[in-house]
């Protein structure tokens, strides 16, 4: 036989509450019905009964200690991540399971901008849902008030004194209670954990709030780490990639060489700096004369550079004769490191080509 939550605080003297937070954090188990509503086992709750004996005060520093448990699993497991996007799945799956909530929220601020970025939005199954939106503190004052102030806040969407955007969201949206909490990294707000409720408004003790803002810490560490990992994985990417640039540049060279008029090196120059740089594109002037090259992978590889939406331009100019010689490259990543420099040394590679050796 299962029981509601509501019976199952009635029979241990509880309030639905504190059986909402045992089963939280697993001290007391539970299923869940169809429509994400606990059922207790009768056996379960009898055994607790005879557990507390009356009193929950044995009961509560179980459950305490079950929560730093799980305060100390969690730790664990969200350090141990590297990769952003599991980062992130593992962090929002932590939150909505330490505080029962079904939605949790995960932004990243930038200071320069003050605007705040959604990075990743997860319900408590763990699914992601898409939401790309950029926001900037001016817009939600309790945002900016949690980044500013480094001050975790509670908005319930009956609240009179609630921010009016934040509620209109929030009723858009169908939630009844919002949890802001700050990342704080060394002193410095880098980003939000927002976590939403639902099914009913919530007054969290604090004790759940130490838990909250203890593993929002432990968040803005791990996304710290996550970061500069990632960095020192795209520096690793672009050396590698400026390897195999240089290899192609220097095999090149002598083609540019061997090419029998200006015309024929534009190309083989469009040619090499597509290739070498993996671009889309690549446009060779000089004299009136042009020459142009398309990637045969598009710039899809793109070596350690993150690809997007939008192309990027690198243009490259030479000193050829009374002229200048023009490489215009097209990219549909951000350039890496050392790209536009060795972009020029093809564009002067090709000019002293085309000028031919130094009269002697």
């Amino acid at each position: 036989m299962y029981l509601s939550v509501q019976l199952a605080a009635r029979r241990l003297g509880v309030s639905p509450h504190t059986v909402r937070r045992w089963t939280a954090s697993g001290f007391l188990p539970c299923t869940r019905t169809a429509g994400g509503h606990r059922r207790i086992k009768q056996e379960d709750i009898d055994e607790l009964t005879h557990l507390i004996g009356g009193s929950n005060h044995l009961a509560a520093r179980l459950a305490r200690e079950r929560e730093l448990e799980t305060l100390v699993e969690t730790a664990i497991v969200v350090s141990s991540q590297l990769e952003v996007p599991e980062l992130l799945r593992e962090i929002a799956k932590q939150m909505t399971t330490l505080l029962d909530a079904h939605m949790c929220v995960i932004s990243e601020y930038d200071p320069a901008t003050r605007t705040v970025s959604v990075q990743a939005e997860y319900d408590h199954l763990g699914n992601r849902r898409v939401d790309t939106m950029t926001y900037t503190l001016n817009q939600f004052p309790m945002a900016r008030k949690a980044i500013e102030d480094h001050e975790s806040i509670t908005v319930n969407v009956s609240d009179p004194h609630a921010d009016a955007a934040e509620v209109a969201i929030m009723r858009r949206d169908g939630d009844k209670c919002l949890l802001i909490l700050p990342m704080v990294h060394q002193g410095q707000a880098i980003g939000l954990l927002e976590v939403l409720d639902h099914q009913r408004e919530r007054r969290f003790s604090r004790q759940e709030m130490r838990l909250a803002n203890a593993l929002a810490g432990q968040a803005a560490v791990a996304m710290h780490n996550a970061k500069v990992f990632a960095q020192l994985k795209r520096s690793d990417q672009d050396v590698l990639a400026l390897r195999h640039a240089i290899q192609k540049i220097a095999a090149g060279h002598a083609v540019l060489l061997s090419q029998a008029s200006a015309h024929a090196v534009l190309q083989a120059a469009a040619d090499l700096a597509t290739q070498a740089l993996d671009a889309m594109s690549c446009v060779a002037s000089c004299n009136g004369s042009t020459a142009g090259a398309t990637g045969a992978t598009g710039g899809g590889a793109g070596g350690g550079t993150t690809q997007t939406d939008t192309a990027h331009v690198i243009v490259s100019t030479a000193s050829c004769g009374a002229s200048q010689l023009s490489l215009t490259l097209t990219l549909n990543h951000t350039a890496g490191e050392g790209q536009a420099e060795l972009l020029g040394l093809i564009a002067a590679m090709a000019a002293g080509a085309i000028a031919g050796p130094p009269a002697s």
